[in-house]
């Protein structure tokens, strides 16, 4: 008997044990993301508000995400972030949309030639909730992709050593592009474009290989253009960034990791705003002045010209579309 009551009172031990353990709560392992791109801490005005993403996910969800920032290239060049994307290499990744356009064309509407005429309209109209973002995302779903974050725009000026005050003067000249929107818009203002890598840029200004480049001045001071080029126009086109995520990986996440990133991604946006606009401003513009740039402002009648000239761009970027987007965003995007 003595032995059935030992017996017994280990079984109650162990039982007791057990059910205690039981109502532990069980700690969520931590999951672990991969965000690549290509831009190098170099860019200055423009990498703080990117590795502003990763930094706000790692304060705001410690313990539940982590992300891992691989940038300059080190993890995915330009041309593999998408492939990289889709296959698993990278769980996010940021990408100009010049370099993706051909595959998704509705990332256009970042793109077209005086369609925004400021960066903090560009910011309220491509944020992250309005009906144009929705719009964006109902068509890059038909590819797997969503965008979790976008930039404001940043815009574009052709630069040249020769003043360019209506589109006759841009007969004949070779003009570097960055992407198909790009392309077109110099095509309709009579020059030819060229797509000259943005590490060769200098030496192909330098040399007379191109006549100029449609680029912002970013790109300019990156590359010390502001030695080489003589006149700039007012800004012509534009272009923008996003953090992109595969659909089905995004839909895989719960809501509070959901509302964490795309947190993450209004933070980024508005830091465009907040640093990167004061930083062009105070830093980047009075340094192409300083090297003798000369800005060229166009009268009302020259505006009229380059605008009659550049609109048939829009409908051509319409027509890559299904029959009502391009309409449907352009709306959106102006109203």
């Amino acid at each position: 008997m003595k032995k059935i009551g030992f017996v017994l009172l280990v079984l109650l031990f162990i039982c007791g044990t057990l059910i205690t353990v039981g109502q532990q709560p069980v700690m969520a392992k931590e999951l672990k993301f991969i965000f690549a791109h290509y831009i190098p801490p170099a860019y200055k005005d423009l990498f703080p508000p990117i590795q502003g993403f990763p930094d706000y996910i790692n304060e705001h969800g410690k313990g539940k995400v982590h992300i891992e920032h691989f940038h300059s290239g080190t993890l995915l060049k330009s041309e593999e972030l998408i492939p990289g994307l889709m296959q698993g290499t990278a769980d996010i990744i940021l990408q100009l949309d010049s370099a993706i356009m051909g595959t998704y064309p509705i990332l256009g509407i970042t793109e077209l030639p005086l369609l925004y005429p400021d960066v903090g309209t560009s910011h309220e109209r491509l944020k992250i909730g309005s009906p144009l973002y929705q719009l964006i995302n109902q068509e890059l779903a038909k590819k797997d992709l969503i965008a979790i974050g976008t930039w404001p725009v940043l815009f574009q000026y052709i630069w040249t050593k020769k003043p360019i005050r209506k589109p006759d003067d841009l007969k004949g000249l070779r003009i570097r592009v960055a992407g198909r929107v790009e392309a077109a818009t110099i095509k309709a203002l009579g020059a030819a474009p060229t797509t000259t890598s943005s590490a060769e840029l200098y030496e192909a200004v330098k040399r007379g290989t191109v006549d100029g480049a449609l680029c912002s001045e970013t790109t300019i001071v990156s590359r010390g253009l502001q030695d080489e080029v003589k006149y700039v126009t007012p800004p012509l086109a534009a272009y923008s960034g996003q953090i992109y995520m595969r659909r089905d990986k995004w839909e895989s996440l719960s809501p509070d990791i959901k509302k964490l990133f795309l947190d993450a991604g209004k933070n980024s946006a508005k830091g465009f705003l907040e640093y990167s606009v004061p930083f062009w401003n105070t830093k980047i513009w009075p340094t192409i002045r300083k090297a003798g740039v000369k800005e060229i402002v166009f009268t009302k009648e020259e505006q009229q010209e380059f605008k009659k000239s550049i609109l048939p761009v829009w409908d051509w970027w319409k027509g890559l579309l299904p029959p009502g987007v391009g309409e449907k965003a352009i709306k959106l995007a102006t109203e």
